[in-house]
């Protein structure tokens, strides 16, 4: 997964940009020295001050002749600016849902703040309810790292999916077994109850045997690959993924489960 960093020579600049954008504006230009590609899925970090406090949000990359730019979410926008204001009015303090303290390299200097660009961005409609297939079903994303788990719900709620993020196979268990999911998008290794269990799992019990599992894994072998499929995978992923593809793969599933349903 990669990251971008913005670095901020101290808070009143970082809460000027997300706190006052103009209506609809939710980029960023890219800063110096850092390459995207058009339509991948990032982890934008944004250092600030002496103090090298950060916090981060997903953000969406386009490349355009007039530059490359990160375009946010609506709900990561208002937290970034929800960090800002809580940073302003009570110094030392960092949710915790931010990014830990990142340490600059010996005599790096701290350029400017990164620069607006782009025309202005939509937030997306309200989800309808959960449909068997498509856009607006309900998808679980399994995965112990807390980055990652906020780059796909980014990207996923982006093509207007409902998506829950947990950490842990047996938080999953307990969601699907309680509720109806279309798709689960599952990590290899996780604490305690690894994926491969989760799958065998899910395909021992009657009420869903037929729920479609994506691996999304750094288990990149051909053996790991065969080891997935043969304890009930339906599709297989290798970290770092593009996002146009792991798009495609999951509409494709819930294609496929919609037709099998019916």
């Amino acid at each position: 997964m990669r990251s971008v960093l913005y670095r901020f020579p101290d808070l009143q600049q970082f809460e000027q940009i997300v706190c006052s954008p103009e209506e609809g504006d939710l980029e960023l230009g890219l800063p110096a020295g850092e390459v995207v590609a058009d339509g991948e899925w990032v982890l934008a970090i944004f250092e600030l001050g002496e103090n090298r406090r950060a916090t981060s949000a997903a953000a969406c990359a386009s490349v355009s002749p007039e530059g490359a730019r990160l375009t946010f979410e609506p709900r990561d926008w208002r937290r970034l600016a929800h960090f800002a204001q809580t940073e302003a009015t009570r110094p030392g303090s960092i949710p915790d849902t931010d990014a830990a303290a990142l340490p600059l390299a010996a005599g790096e200097a701290r350029p400017a703040a990164p620069p607006r660009a782009g025309p202005a961005v939509r937030a997306p409609s309200q989800p309808a309810p959960p449909p068997q297939g498509g856009k607006g079903a309900r998808v679980l994303v399994v995965d112990d790292e807390a980055p990652l788990r906020e780059l796909l719900s980014a990207m996923l709620e982006a093509v207007e999916l409902a998506v829950v993020a947990v950490a842990s196979a047996e938080e999953a268990l307990e969601l699907v077994r309680g509720s109806a999911f279309q798709l689960v998008v599952l990590d290899w290794n996780l604490p305690r109850m690894t994926g491969i269990e989760l799958c065998r799992t899910l395909r021992q019990e009657p009420g869903l045997r037929e729920l479609p599992v994506l691996f999304l894994t750094a288990n990149a072998s051909s053996q790991d690959m065969v080891h997935a499929f043969a304890s009930g995978a339906d599709d297989y992923m290798v970290k770092p993924f593009r996002a146009p593809e792991l798009r495609a793969r999951i509409f494709s599933l819930l294609r496929r489960s919609r037709r099998g349903a019916s």
